[in-house]
């Protein structure tokens, strides 16, 4: 079953009266229990194509169908069914502990009473977050914030797990919990698309798309994209 189907998607922007291509000709497809990497330099789109496929900005062109649904016509739909983390600076309500950063997002996933606690319990044991709980999200270290973030992407029981940079603030320890979160949702039939600068989830991804630098013309080959990670030559990145 394909979760993600992006056709030349695209996203321009107007500024100053000038039009600014925020990602252009974005092609992939991602099944249930498979994993991409978007990989690339910044301005390249991998942000803008995440907030695509999470039904939060609308493409400009093209066509994007999350878990059955089109982007433009049924975002609510697509936003029941997808975990989303983009980033730990703006993830939380800063003044919030992290448990009550977690029970406010779980509630809006659709989760209450014993089912909001059972799905709690699970990410933070996991990712090791039981000592932060009672602490506001504005106080956490980067690493720390980092791991809730992709906790709240996971509560819910999400089809599709959309995961910007997830381990950009990663010491070994929280690389090796998220990655080990990742793989277990994964085995369970949810996909994954990654924004990522840094390739440790490289294990677990089916495929690596390279968005071109900004006024570039092409995405990376399709002999690249069609091969296993495993037996892909290195990508490069910034």
């Amino acid at each position: 079953m394909r979760i993600v189907e992006f056709s030349d998607v695209g996203k321009q922007f107007r500024r100053r009266g000038q039009r600014l291509d925020a990602l252009r000709d974005l092609s992939f497809t991602v099944a249930a229990g498979e994993a991409i990497a978007l990989v690339g330099p910044n301005g390249a789109g991998k942000s803008t194509a995440l907030r695509i496929a999470a039904g939060l900005l609308m493409p400009s062109c093209g066509s994007a169908i999350v878990c059955g649904f089109d982007v433009r016509h049924a975002s609510t739909h697509v936003r029941r069914r997808v975990g989303v983390s983009l980033g730990a600076e703006r993830s939380f309500y800063v003044r919030l502990t992290a448990r009550m950063n977690l029970t406010f997002f779980g509630r809006l996933a659709g989760l209450w009473g014993r089912e909001l606690s059972s799905a709690m319990d699970c990410v933070v044991d996991e990712l090791d977050l039981e000592p932060w709980l009672n602490m506001r999200a504005g106080r956490l270290s980067r690493g720390t914030g980092a791991r809730l973030a992709v906790a709240r992407a996971f509560l819910g029981t999400p089809s599709l797990l959309l995961l910007d940079e997830p381990f950009a603030s990663l010491d070994v320890t929280g690389c090796a919990l998220v990655c080990s979160a990742i793989e277990r949702r994964l085995r369970d039939g949810c996909a994954l698309v990654m924004a990522t600068h840094r390739m440790e989830g490289s294990r677990f991804c089916d495929q690596v798309v390279e968005l071109p630098s900004p006024g570039s013309d092409s995405i990376s080959s399709p002999e690249l994209l069609q091969q296993p990670v495993a037996a892909q030559p290195s990508v490069e990145h910034s």
